[in-house]
Parts: C-alpha cells; sequence; structure tokens
C-alpha cells in the first residue's frame, strides 16, 4: 500500500509541474549546490517580481514533466542537483537576473536554457542577459522605422513651405 501512495504521490508531482511549466516560454537550468536555503529564497522572490519562477525539482520527475512538451530537449541537462528556472515572458529578463545573481554567488551555475522553440547552450543562455528587451529593441526598430519618414515629411514640406513664404511676402508687399 505505500508503494502506491507514493506512486500517487509522485504522479502529482509530475503534474503540479507539467501544469507550472504549461506556457513556459524560456526556461534555465541551473546547479544550486552552494547556495544557501536563505539565498535560494532571495532569489525565489527577485525573479518573481519579474514574471519569473524557480523551482528545485527531481530530475526523473521533472523528465517526466517535460515529456511531449517543447521542453523534451532539456532532457539530457537533468542530472545532478537541478534548479529550473521558467517563465513565459521576454527570454532577456531570467538570464539578466541570472546573470546578476551569479556574480555574487559564482557556485550557482546554469546547466543549460530554452528560448524561442530551441535548447541553449550554458553560453548561449548567458548571452541572452547582454541582450536588450524586447521593449527597448522595438522602441529601435520603431525609431529607424520612423527616421526615413520623417525626412520625407521635411522633404515633401520644403516645396509647400516656400510657396507659403511666397505668398505672405506678396500679402506684406501688398498690404
Amino acid at each position: 500500500m505505500e508503494g502506491t501512495v507514493n506512486r500517487v504521490e509522485k504522479a502529482a508531482a509530475v503534474d503540479e509541474l507539467k501544469t507550472a511549466l504549461a506556457g513556459t516560454t524560456v526556461a534555465m537550468l541551473a546547479d544550486p549546490r552552494g547556495i544557501t536555503v536563505s539565498e535560494l529564497t532571495e532569489l525565489r522572490k527577485v525573479l518573481r517580481h519579474q514574471g519569473v519562477a524557480l523551482r528545485v525539482v527531481k530530475n526523473t520527475l521533472a523528465r517526466l514533466a517535460i515529456a511531449e512538451t517543447e521542453l523534451q530537449e532539456l532532457k539530457p541537462y537533468f542530472a545532478g542537483p537541478t534548479a529550473i528556472v521558467y517563465g513565459g515572458g521576454d527570454p532577456t529578463v531570467p538570464s539578466k537576473l541570472l546573470a546578476s545573481f551569479m556574480k555574487t554567488k559564482p557556485t550557482f551555475q546554469i546547466k543549460a536554457g530554452f528560448a524561442e522553440g530551441r535548447v541553449l547552450t550554458a553560453q548561449d543562455a548567458m548571452a541572452l542577459a547582454d541582450l536588450p528587451s524586447r521593449e527597448v529593441l522595438a522602441a529601435r526598430l520603431a525609431g529607424i522605422l520612423q527616421s526615413p519618414l520623417r525626412g520625407l515629411v521635411t522633404v515633401l514640406s520644403g516645396p509647400l513651405r516656400s510657396f507659403l513664404m511666397v505668398l505672405e511676402a506678396v500679402r506684406q508687399q501688398k498690404g
């Protein structure tokens, strides 16, 4: 009977993790060795404020939870102590937060990542931290697209402005 309860608990844990990871667009796997519980709790708070979650997982249960999902390509990286950092928004956010945390806690290491539908090496995952956020990139793109339009408006308004200046000069002469 005890084995049955254990299986039920494991199945529930797998379902819970599968539900939590549903809709995840970015995930980072990390080795939390050398990090105290209080440091991990503090990291969770910082991540949570940015819409990102951190969970220390049992590898066998995590492998079951990600089976038949986009994250299944991460299976080989579930070895040794594993913490999964995941979210559904901008892929640069978890990377930036983890990079900042790793500056003070170098024992915390990224194993691999997942973003935009593909697996990332640890180096690629951390390289996301150097990229500007989607909002910044969108603003830059808008600026680039707006610049030629502004020039076109200036060019097109030049003759009209000259015509209006001539009309004003004629009005003042006659007036």
